[in-house]
């Protein structure tokens, strides 16, 4: 081997330790970047030629610069962000509800208890104006209240309706970037050209809609990756992308996937993360609500009424329905809250007796006093009172929350426990990256002095 070929590779000693030096100095200059991942230099022998008959070596050679990640765990890690992102998705709206349906002096437990102890009032004194028009003033206080309370069930939907237009949108650039970086990806590393950078993109990107729309994802032999939703549908393959909309179908929001011609609509089962919480919440968990409270505005209306129309008024007419509302569905029921109203006008249309006396205007109370008997007796499926009915409700409220934010910690635990899995394989220790930057820089000098061998041997060769 001449000592011309001993310079090329004492050049590659200084060209590969050169370039160690530049991998380190970038996994410690993205030590904090998110989503980084470590890059290794991988060093490989340039194959030996034969000379008088051994073989010799020709230096060392750059093979890849690779990217230390492990699949099965960055696979997990998307699982647990899904999961967290479908307890987060839920919480807001929960909390909201749980602001709507309590058991405070505000509460609608609090108007139905001012509601009969206006009738236990009334008892006293049959015909007196003032209690009269308390009752009147109280019974459309109570009406207001359930009309309130539905409606701020359907703010909240709205709300929830509002956020799934936005992330939607947000949603659909975020798979096209994914398909574009599918491109990019290939195109670079068919030309021998590192993508580590545009790897690492590309899953902040997938973490990102799995933590959205809970995602199933794999990749293809040539770099590029399919994206689909936990129920099978394609949202990315290669650099095809489906689109998702929305649209308003009878007052509902729906969603909708379109794969090239063709177009399916959406439910929560399609999703997983945040999108399949907010559904699960406007979907499911909110009708649930409303129709409580439908069921117990219907049953303290028509009890009301069964016991109102049952007596006589101060001028010795028979009792009027106090209450009325209207119902919107196949159960009598239904919409019962949203439109309850109590319908007397004149405080002498109270029917607090069960005799006609106009003569004597202070008749009798019997009827208020079977009023006043409605409130303790169990005349919801026979087991609960009013105020026991939706005491159960917003306690039913409250274990929700409860149970959303403890499984909310949960998530986030798990979801930590992964992230720190996946930064012990990937991340950057900067202790690591200044052993190695030691050793490459000790690997340069020595090639550096290498060189420097050859070259007085050149000189001394040449001067002979």
């Amino acid at each position: 081997m001449s000592l011309y070929a001993s310079l090329s590779i004492g050049a590659s000693g200084l060209w590969i330790n050169q370039k160690g030096i530049e991998v380190t100095g970038n996994n410690v200059a993205n030590v904090n970047t998110e989503g980084y991942s470590r890059q290794t230099l991988e060093l490989s022998s340039t194959p030996a030629l034969e000379f008088s008959g051994q073989m010799i070596g020709q230096g060392t050679t750059v093979s890849s610069i690779s990217r230390e990640t492990n699949s099965f765990v960055s696979k997990q890690l998307t699982g647990k962000i899904a999961d967290y992102g479908e307890e987060n998705g839920k919480s807001l709206p929960l909390e909201e509800i749980e602001r709507i349906i309590t058991i405070d002096d505000d509460s609608l437990s609090s108007s139905i208890d001012e509601f009969f102890d206006a009738w236990e009032e009334l008892s006293t004194d049959s015909s007196a104006s003032l209690q009269r028009q308390q009752v009147m003033q109280l019974g459309e206080n109570l009406a207001l209240e359930f009309q309130s309370m539905v409606s701020d069930l359907n703010s909240v939907q709205e709300g929830i309706n509002d956020d799934l237009s936005g992330t939607i949108s947000t949603l659909n650039q975020q798979l096209q970037e994914i398909a574009d970086l599918n491109v990019q990806i290939v195109t670079a590393e068919s030309t021998g050209v590192s993508a580590n950078s545009l790897r690492d993109q590309r899953d902040l990107l997938l973490q990102s809609v799995s933590e959205v729309a809970g995602i199933n994802y794999y990749e293809e032999s040539n770099g590029m990756v399919s994206v689909q939703l936990t129920s099978g549908l394609p949202l990315v393959t290669a650099d095809t992308v489906s689109t998702l909309a929305t649209e308003w179908d009878s007052g509902t929001l729906s969603l909708t996937l379109t794969s090239g011609a063709s177009t399916k609509d959406l439910s929560g089962n399609d999703f997983g993360g945040e999108i399949s919480g907010i559904l699960e919440v406007r979907d499911d968990y909110i009708p649930e609500l409303t129709d409580q409270l439908d069921t117990l505005a219907y049953n303290l209306a028509t009890a009301v009424n069964s016991v109102h129309t049952g007596g006589v008024d101060l001028k010795g007419n028979g009792g009027l329905d106090f209450f009325s509302f209207s119902s919107s569905g196949s159960d009598p029921w239904t919409g019962a809250a949203s439109t309850l109203s109590m319908e007397l006008t004149e405080t002498s249309q109270v029917a607090a007796g069960t005799i006609a006396a106009p003569d004597n205007q202070l008749g009798d109370n019997e009827n208020t006093l079977n009023m006043v008997a409605l409130h303790s007796e169990t005349l919801i499926d026979g087991t609960s009172t009013f105020n026991d009915y939706y005491a159960t409700i917003a306690s039913s409220v409250g274990l929700t929350v409860s149970q959303n934010t403890s499984a909310l910690e949960s998530a986030d635990d798990a979801l930590t426990q992964m992230q720190n899995m996946r930064d012990s394989i990937s991340g950057v220790s900067v202790d690591e990256e200044m052993i190695l930057l030691t050793q490459y820089q000790s690997g340069y000098e020595a090639a550096a002095r290498f060189l420097t061998a050859v070259d007085e041997m050149l000189e001394t060769l040449m001067s002979i």
